[in-house]
């Protein structure tokens, strides 16, 4: 179990560095220009909306599944911010990935891994929860860990692990409100 913790928290300590880049000044349209002669109403209106971003089954698994794409992303990059987004700050796990990625890179630390890819996920029948339980079973790559600057790096192999989570749609989106290992 804690080499899933230290797998967990290595992620989520590259989501905290991700939002310390440089964002280039913004852009702003020119009021006086016309808009382009291709374009329809239809290109105008809204986009259309992730399979995650929909109040569905099908939406609710795209969620889980893209929750643990921007946990990858902050074990990329450091910057927690679209991680913590998407999670309740009532869900302890999350909360404690967010803070330790944050703690690692702050640190001087890293965490160097290929990542987690979603091997299945599921939800079980309605069950007139206010909450959604989803089951992930997650290939976890191997992974290095340095928790500060000074200290020494730590391996870890890698493997299979089952997480069972609850997710509520939350005003206009999905949002994670625990995440708990199984096996």
């Amino acid at each position: 179990m804690r080499r899933h913790l230290a797998y967990a928290a290595a992620g989520a300590a590259v989501l905290a560095l991700a939002g310390c880049g440089d964002d280039p000044e913004p852009q702003v349209a020119d009021p006086t220009a016309t808009p382009s002669s291709s374009s329809s109403p239809s290109e105008s209106a809204a986009a259309e909306k992730e399979p995650w971003e929909k109040e569905s089954e099908e939406g609710v698994i795209a969620f889980a599944e893209q929750w643990i794409s921007w946990f990858d992303q902050s074990k990329q990059t450091g910057d927690t911010e679209a991680l913590a987004a998407a999670s309740s700050s009532e869900c302890t796990t999350c909360q404690n990935y967010i803070a330790l990625t944050k703690d690692i890179y702050s640190d001087g630390g890293f965490i160097e891994s290929k990542g987690w890819r979603v091997l299945s996920v599921s939800t079980p029948a309605d069950d007139a929860s206010p909450t959604t339980r989803v089951s992930m079973r997650i290939a976890q790559s191997p992974q290095r860990l340095k928790r500060s600057a000074d200290a020494k790096t730590e391996q870890f192999a890698g493997g299979e692990s089952t997480y069972t989570a609850q997710v509520r749609w939350v005003e206009d989106g999905w949002t994670m409100m625990s995440l708990d290992i199984v096996e």
